[in-house]
């Protein structure tokens, strides 16, 4: 399902710790979808009804050091326009997304989000949520 369009609406990250003792910190990311909805968007040749998916993308840190989340918006369009009625009534009958279509999606909204989450751990001085490729001397 191509997205279309993409929004962020709110940004919050919060250091409840100073400091850490030694030992391995964990990060943990979780997409949420909250809501699936009919949406829209206007373009050049009108207006181009799809799927209008709302989510929250948590990041938690053990041991609680800090915890933030961004919300926002994707607008998809689903292969076959039909498919819209059919995927809005799985989600209002279940709450539940296609498998393909929610990871089609997450790793969208994951490729968006990764390098703010990284902005943002690096002004607040926190570890980064994937690893950042080291350079190392091996002797011969």
């Amino acid at each position: 399902m191509p997205v279309l369009g993409f929004n962020i609406t709110k940004i919050e990250m919060e250091k409840v710790a100073l400091a850490v003792s030694g030992g391995q910190i964990e990060v943990r990311l979780s997409p949420k979808v909250k809501e699936m909805r009919l949406g829209e968007m206007r373009a050049p040749t009108g207006k181009i009804n799809g799927i209008e998916i709302l989510f929250r993308y948590e990041i938690e840190y053990n041991p609680k050091i800090a915890h933030g989340a961004i919300g926002g918006a994707v607008l998809s369009l689903p292969p076959q326009k039909e498919k819209i009625d059919e995927i809005l009534n799985l989600w209002e009958d279940e709450k539940k997304m296609d498998p393909v279509t929610f990871a089609e999606v997450v790793n969208f909204i994951t490729k968006e989000v990764s390098p703010i989450l990284m902005m943002l751990s690096k002004e607040m001085r926190l570890p980064y949520h994937i690893p950042i490729p080291r350079v190392e001397v091996k002797s011969s």
